[in-house]
């Protein structure tokens, strides 16, 4: 049958099934179209998907023969109280620990479920918690094959990561894209606290741009790099990987970037000095952290920015994660300006 439908490109997919989601609009009782390099999204309401799009270039909506989708359980929701999200890393699934649900086998049971409906989940792990310097997790396997490492894939990118020595979010996802379509050739940019490269990748992948994507963790640099090479014939800008504190930045880098990415919720706030004194005049910062809204959000940075960030102007703020009942992670997008040579 003929079903309203929005056509996207295929990079933009992830993205727009996101955002169309997230407004209620998007229809789960078709199958996705294919038109060449182009994904028809069935939509319930062509005219309020058209407005929540608006900032996808070159979408269209029109009506398109689609299949019906097989109705059958999936997920967790109803068959595991208390279980109803979980996070995929390429064929890895993780459950966060909740202090409600205590028991393991609970979750075990819960990861058995899911494999045994998406075949293409190859193992399963608990996530307890996130503990030192390098923010890894503290893991529990469930399921399935006993390994960490796995490629995770994003708008047509591909990302070697191991979830056990490596902060990584999958659900970050769109604010990588988000940042790299807001650069601009020419840029030259600082990702601070990189991990394994999503937002540098990203933004390389977009722009003709130079970007210098540092951690201190060097299992996180090393994937970095391997995942810069995996990439490499995407890529319009060129990427250095540099393993380094963050504090020390200034010794070695110059004052040259135009925008600066601090994605670290729980410390960018001890580096907003350093990141100032990178930036050239006019520069972007992308600042992250977690609080309860973003009047706080914005009240730390002011609290935090120091003498080298005397010019500085919150150009926006939003909320881009979920954290927790309380907290959520915002992303500040601040603008600095001084004067040339300061």
């Amino acid at each position: 049958m003929l079903v309203p439908c929005v056509k996207v490109y295929k990079v933009d997919v992830e993205r727009a099934v996101s955002i169309l989601s997230r407004a209620g609009v998007l229809d789960g009782r078709f199958k996705f179209g294919r038109l060449g390099d182009f994904v028809c999204i069935p939509v319930r309401d062509v005219g309020v998907a058209s407005g929540f799009l608006s900032g996808i270039v070159g979408f269209e909506v029109l009506e398109l023969e689609l299949e019906p989708r097989p109705v059958k359980p999936r997920g967790l929701s109803g068959v595991f109280e208390g279980l109803a999200s979980y996070s995929l890393v390429g064929d890895i699934v993780v459950f966060n620990w909740r202090s409600e649900v205590p028991d393991v086998d609970v979750y075990r049971e819960a990861a058995l479920h899911l494999m045994s409906e998406q075949a293409r989940i190859k193992a399963a792990f608990l996530k307890r918690d996130t503990f030192g310097e390098f923010r890894v997790q503290r893991l529990i396997h469930l399921a399935g094959e006993n390994r960490t490492r796995t490629i995770h894939r994003e708008y047509g990118l591909s990302f070697h990561v191991d979830i056990a020595r490596v902060y990584f979010n999958p659900r970050l996802a769109s604010e990588h894209r988000r940042v790299a379509e807001e650069a601009l050739d020419g840029d030259i940019v600082l990702d601070m606290f990189s991990g394994v490269g999503g937002f540098s990748v990203h933004v390389a992948s977009l722009r003709k741009s130079r970007v210098v994507a540092v951690d201190v963790n060097p299992a996180a640099t090393a994937l970095a790099a391997l995942n810069v090479a995996e990439n490499r014939g995407k890529l319009k800008g060129k990427i250095t990987v540099l393993r380094a504190d963050a504090a020390l930045l200034p010794l070695v880098l110059k004052p040259v970037f135009t925008r600066i990415i601090m994605n670290h919720p729980t410390a960018s706030k001890y580096y907003l000095g350093e990141a100032c004194r990178l930036a050239e005049h006019h520069a972007i910062i992308y600042y992250y952290t977690r609080t309860i809204n973003c009047k706080e959000a914005e009240i730390e940075v002011l609290e935090r920015k120091g003498p080298c960030c005397r010019e500085l102007e919150v150009v926006k703020c939003r909320s881009v994660l979920e954290y927790s009942p309380s907290h959520a992670i915002y992303n500040v997008t601040l603008k600095i300006s001084k004067s040339p040579g300061t």
